[in-house]
Parts: C-alpha cells; structure tokens; sequence
C-alpha cells in the first residue's frame, strides 16, 4: 500500500474516508492533529536554494513527513518547489502553506539578491607612532547586496602580509572595522590593506616623545570635577601618536594621544567625591615612564554651634551676656552668617570668617525686661542652638534702653519704640512696660543695636 495508488487503493478497501500518501505510508486525514512547515533557511539569495519539511502530528502519538507528496499553497510565482527543495526565480518574500484536516501552517521565505562588500574608505589611524607600539587602519565596507556577507580583508606592510581579518557585513549596510598589527623598528613603510593603499606610516625612536610632568591639585572638596594634567614634550618633527594610560581613583583611561613637535598638554577630568580626609594619588603612564601627582580630598567649611551660655536666671532690667561658641569643623576655611534669635525674634549678628578647626566667641548684651521665660538661639550655617533664661520680678517700673539712631513713639500694646532725637550720652529712655527684652548689638546691617564682643 505504497506509491503513487497508495491513497486510490486505500480509499477502495475503506470507502467514505480521505486518506492522504506521505513520505512514508497513507494516512486517514481525520487522524492528523497538527501540522509543521519549516524551511532550512528562510533567508536565501536568488542564486541559492534551500530545503522544506512537511511534519504531520498525529492523534496516536506518532508523525511523519509529507515533503514530497503536501499539497503546497504558494502566494506568487517567486518559487518552485520539486521533491522538497525550494528554488528561487526572484528577489521577495514568500508564504508557502499547507493545509490538512483543517489544521495550517504556513512558512515565509526571503529571497534576496547576492551580497556584494566593497571597501568605500581606508586610512591610517595616524601618519606617526613610536617603535614598538600598535599602528592601525581604519576602513569602511559597504554591501550593496541584499544578503549579509563576509569580505576577508590582509594588511601589507611593504608587501608582506602583517595581519588578515574578515568583515562582516549585513544585507544592504555598512560597517567601520581597524585592523591593528605590532610595528618594531623605526622608519617609513608603504601600508595596503586589502586593494587599497593607505599611505606611508613614519615609525620614530621611542625617546622622541617623552612624557615630562604630570600636575594635578593638591587639595579639593567634594562636588565637581578637578584637572590632572600630563606635559609631554615631541622633540621629532612630525606629530606623533602614543598610547597613554591614566589612573586615579578607581579610574582606569587607556587612550592613543596625538602629540605635536614641541610640547602638549592632556588634561583628565576627575570628580572630586566622598569621602574626605584621603589623598588620591593620579599617574600617568607612557610606554616604562609613569609619573604621579596627588590629590587630597579635604572637607568643605562646615560651621557649627558649639555652645550658647546664658544665665539660668535674671531680675527684670538687668543686663546679661549671652555668649555664642561657632567652629568651623571643616578642612578649608570659610565665611558663614552668624544670627540670634531673641524671643522669636531673629537678627542677623555678623558675617563671621574661620579658619579650618578654628573656634570664635560671640558676645552678645541684653537687658531683660517683663518677667517669665526668655528664650534665645543662635545660629550657623547649617547648625543651631537655643536656651532659655528665667527673668524674675522686679517691684517698680524699669527702664530699657537701646543704643544707636532710633526713632518713633511706644505702640498702643506697650511696645517700645522711640522717637524724638537721642539723649545727650547716645540713648534713648522710654518709660513703662517696654520691648519685654531689649538687645544691644553691635551696629551692624543698619540694625541700630549694639554689640560688645569679647573674643
């Protein structure tokens, strides 16, 4: 029950059932569960061709292959397909499908045209590097097949082969490729690569560039970027690149430099980061010279309040002294602003410059006025401090005073203001209730109020 009259003689004996031939031996359609359709390549040129397998699942488990004997459905006429092998006729995509007992799968083949590499440019990376380094060239190839391809690519030197690659390039595309070879004495030598002449490449002595200084600073603080810089100086008379190494702080910078006949200057960024108080050592290497430079990561100025005495208790009209201690706990000196707040009321004392570690005393006048509790703070930079102080009743009416040009009358709450010019000694009296406290600072910002510092 095999050949061509299988499926005729089949359906003869069992009449009423479709039977269907395959590679092998017929089958009743109703017992195929699944089909397949898969291509050896999917991807073909016009000039190749390529293979199709027909699988039928069926329901007993078992499978066969109907390559030779499927009914294919072809949506064109871009193929042929003959005992299982497919040949294209043009360029184009096309969906190859099979159909039994209701179950379909379907195949796309892309036929294209033949790849075709050609070289559209080559050069030499530079025209001059040191004996016993790497030159290279640089080259770009360009498929105007369809298919992707490979082009195998030799560099000559003087006529004799120093190094041989293959490119790989895809279906209309293009790709840059550097072929590099280890070069050794000094000279001039005729570079090819492929079919195209690149030029002369110029090999100097080694001590034709040397690498004289590297400069980096010697203290910084965290946040942005510093300058290294490495000084090399070309005693040839032509530019000529060298392989250059940089370290530091974790960063490791391989590169080629193009230094020109006399002296040039690289510069390497490098982020200044946490954490403080280490020393970053950079060095730079070309060929057995490396050089180093360090850098120390410092803290910026940072300002706190190391302390605020006050006393624990005063009687109404009296006069203490409130001393502020601010330090600068950072590496570098700096400025910060230094403000006292009495009783909510904030005022900027004084612009205050410390150096690294260095501490200052601020002294501060006031007289208390209304009995009950008094509070003070004092603050720098990121840092503050408060205190509070206990004003105890005094029988009478008192006096506050405040030193330096005032003017205005006490409000109807009994605040005080002042008005009118000075008394004959710089002050202005007011009677009554009063500010409450009245503060005496230096008369700084036009604030009208006296400080007496004591450092």
């Amino acid at each position: 029950m095999t050949g061509s009259a299988a499926k005729e003689h089949m359906e003869y004996l069992f009449v009423g059932t479709d039977f269907m031939t395959t590679d092998s031996y017929p089958v009743l359609e109703q017992h195929v569960k699944d089909v397949d359709v898969s291509l050896t390549n999917s991807l073909v040129s016009v000039e190749d061709t390529t293979d199709i397998t027909v699988r039928l699942d069926l329901y007993d488990g078992s499978t066969t292959t109907a390559t030779t004997t499927a009914d294919y459905n072809l949506d064109g006429n871009a193929v042929t397909i003959e005992d299982g092998t497919l040949t294209p006729a043009e360029t184009g995509k096309t969906n190859i499908s099979v159909t039994v007992n209701g179950k379909t799968d379907t195949a796309t083949l892309d036929v294209r045209t033949p790849a075709d590499i050609s070289m559209t440019d080559a050069a030499l990376d530079t025209s001059a590097i040191l004996a016993n380094s790497t030159a290279a060239v640089t080259a770009t190839l360009e498929n105007d097949g369809g298919m992707p391809g490979s082009e195998p690519i030799s560099t000559t030197v003087e006529g004799e082969t120093v190094h041989s690659d293959t490119v790989h390039v895809g279906g209309h595309d293009e790709t840059t490729a550097t072929f590099s070879w280890s070069v050794g004495q000094a000279g001039s030598y005729d570079i090819t690569l492929g079919d195209h002449d690149v030029g002369e490449l110029t090999v100097v002595d080694n001590d034709s560039v040397r690498l004289r200084d590297v400069i980096a600073p010697k203290t910084v603080t965290p946040g942005g970027t510093y300058a290294v810089k490495a000084i090399f100086e070309n005693t040839a008379d032509t530019a000529v690149s060298v392989p250059v190494t940089f370290r530091g702080d974790g960063q490791i910078v391989s590169d080629r430099l193009r230094v020109q006949p006399g002296e040039t200057t690289q510069t390497f960024d490098v982020n200044a980061s946490k954490p403080t108080g280490r020393t970053i050592t950079h060095a730079v290497s070309l060929g057995e010279t490396t050089r180093r430079a360090n850098t120390t990561i410092l803290a910026p100025a940072t300002f706190e309040v190391a302390g605020l005495d006050v006393p624990k208790t005063v009687d109404t009209g009296e006069t203490m002294t409130v001393t502020a201690t601010v330090r600068n706990t950072g590496d570098i000196g700096g400025s910060t602003a230094v403000s006292l707040d009495v009783a909510g009321d904030e005022r900027t004392v004084e612009n205050t410059s410390l150096e690294a570690g260095e501490t200052q005393e601020i002294d501060i006048d006031v007289t208390a006025g209304a009995a009950g509790t008094l509070e003070f703070g004092v603050t720098a930079g990121d840092d503050s401090l408060t205190e509070s102080v206990t004003v105890q009743s005094d029988a009478g009416s008192h006096t506050t005073t405040a030193t330096g040009s005032a003017g205005g009358d006490s409000d109807s709450n009994g605040a005080a203001t002042t008005a009118g010019p000075p008394d004959g000694d710089g002050t202005t009296t007011t009677n009554g209730p009063g500010f409450g406290v009245t503060v005496a600072l230096v008369a700084l910002l036009g604030g009208g109020l006296v400080v007496a510092r004591q450092q």
